[in-house]
């Protein structure tokens, strides 16, 4: 029987298996899209942690192109569903709140008119809306478990 000593890499890949594990996926269910304006659009989508600033810096975010997703028509307003990816497990086994936002011509941002009233469909977790402004973290925030698909409504 030999006296095996533990190799650097070996205890290296241990200590280190946690922070390189897979990242998450879970499911979104949008509905209200603007079906008139989704040829050329994005979706996007940003995830924010009690911690980060409220519609500041996100902690996830992730676009989609609208023309490559299969949007179903309903009588209550288009939807697509998505799978989100790349969300890391750090940002999952803590609250969160998601905005999305229907970025109609993809400059990248929430286009406003000169009151500053958002002139396309955005939305927030818990369809949690705002007096005057956007509603608070603590009105969109949830914990997503695996498995639960999470749905949200656009303005």
């Amino acid at each position: 029987m030999t006296n095996a000593k533990p190799r650097p890499i070996l205890l290296a890949a241990c200590l280190l298996a946690p922070l390189l594990a897979q990242a998450g996926e879970r499911q979104l269910d949008v509905q209200g899209l603007d079906a008139s304006r989704v040829a050329g659009a994005t979706l996007m989508v940003a995830a924010y942690r009690a911690t980060d600033p409220w519609l500041g810096k996100p902690s996830w975010a992730q676009r989609f192109a609208l023309a490559e997703l299969k949007i179903e028509r309903h009588a209550d307003g288009d939807r697509v569903s998505l799978t989100l990816s790349g969300l890391p497990d750090a940002l999952l086994s803590q609250p969160l709140a998601l905005t999305v936002v229907q970025d109609a011509n993809a400059n990248g941002r929430l286009d406003r008119n000169a009151f500053g009233m958002p002139t396309e469909p955005y939305g927030f977790s818990n369809d949690a809306t705002g007096s005057f402004g956007p509603p608070s973290f603590e009105a969109a925030r949830f914990e997503w478990a695996a498995g639960q698909v999470v749905r949200l409504k656009l303005n």
